[in-house]
């Protein structure tokens, strides 16, 4: 199999990409993506391998149960021999795709746009990623950055966990079907909506944009509450309201915006995205506080932004890290 520019990828590199996509699905074990993170920054031709392996094992996936999965043997095929039957496939992303009972291959709105009538689906996303996904309800999800997200679909209900990371949710119109975001701690239920569902803090929060939902909580014995477009709460004790300001909802379009957010908290907030990540050297004398967008993939844009605000210097001590340094004056 050969890369994109022509050169040969060697079959030993394609059989460790099918090993790394084995050790993967379905796990979220941080010292496993850290030697998976290494594993791809050593050779430039290991992340080609496992991207193309990912997709053949989606397709193989996909195909296995139609007409032309069976004719071809797709299910017993090794992941090399399955792109030399796949048609139509370039556009269909990374999402991993389990227990499908029908599937449209593209949906017009984007490369990263998937249309799954599937009735039992894993979705996930990898660092750095955003993806939108369309339900075969007619739904829209977005999924942030290292992100799981397990659907089920079926004649009675809408039923989607959040494991982790965050999603935005458009739901479809249906009288039938409730639509239901469970997540630890509680459950989001939904008619003909939008809004967000975060795990990035300590406790789930919910922000509705559009419509309405109810949030339940199984620990408290009062009625569900209604949350309403501009406002978000924690599923936590309190679950106390509060509002939503513009910014916070454009993390869709990959922008950071920032509102005089403290400077840890906008690091981590970018750190989320990338696997070069930025630290600070010191404990700053005030409490520096950072406005304005910052695109999220580029860490050493913001660190140079940042740097230039508040007079820091940006050091490099090695390929995977960007240091944010006070002078001693600052000191």
């Amino acid at each position: 199999m050969t890369e994109p520019g022509g050169a040969e990828i060697p079959q030993s590199i394609h059989e460790a990409a099918e090993k790394w996509l084995a050790r993967r699905a379905g796990q979220s074990d941080p010292a496993l993506e850290r030697d998976f993170a290494l594993w791809i920054d050593a050779d430039p031709r290991h992340g080609i391998a496992y991207d193309l392996v990912k997709r053949d094992w989606q397709l193989g996936t996909l195909l296995r149960e139609r007409k032309v999965g069976r004719t071809r043997s797709l299910g017993r095929a090794p992941f090399w021999m399955r792109q030399k039957t796949h048609v139509a496939a370039a556009g269909l992303g990374a999402a991993i795709l389990l227990g499908v009972a029908s599937v449209g291959l593209l949906r017009p709105g984007g490369p990263f746009a998937i249309s799954a009538a599937a009735q039992a689906a894993v979705y996930e996303t990898a660092v750095g990623e955003i993806r939108t996904i369309g339900l075969a309800d007619g739904s829209t999800v977005i999924l942030d950055t290292a992100s799981r997200l397990r659907v089920h679909l079926s004649g009675g209900e809408r039923r989607l966990n959040l494991d982790r990371g965050r999603a935005r949710f458009q739901v479809a119109e249906d009288q039938r079907r409730v639509f239901r975001v469970r997540v630890a701690g509680g459950e989001v239920v939904a008619h003909g909506t939008m809004f967000d569902v975060s795990l990035i803090g300590g406790h789930p929060l919910v922000t509705v944009l559009e419509g309405s939902v109810e949030l339940h909580r199984p620990d408290t014995s009062g009625a569900p509450r209604t949350l309403v477009p501009g406002r978000s709460m924690a599923l936590d004790g309190h679950m106390t309201e509060q509002a939503v300001s513009r910014a916070e909802a454009r993390w869709v379009s990959g922008m950071l915006a920032l509102d005089a957010t403290p400077l840890a908290e906008a690091v981590a907030a970018i750190n989320r995205y990338n696997r070069t990540q930025i630290s600070l050297a010191e404990s700053f004398p005030m409490p520096l506080r950072v406005t304005g967008a910052f695109g999220v993939r580029d860490p050493e844009g913001f660190a140079r932004a940042v740097a230039a605000s508040f007079h820091l210097k940006v050091e490099r001590p090695d390929s995977r890290t960007i240091l944010l340094v006070a002078p001693p004056t600052q000191a």
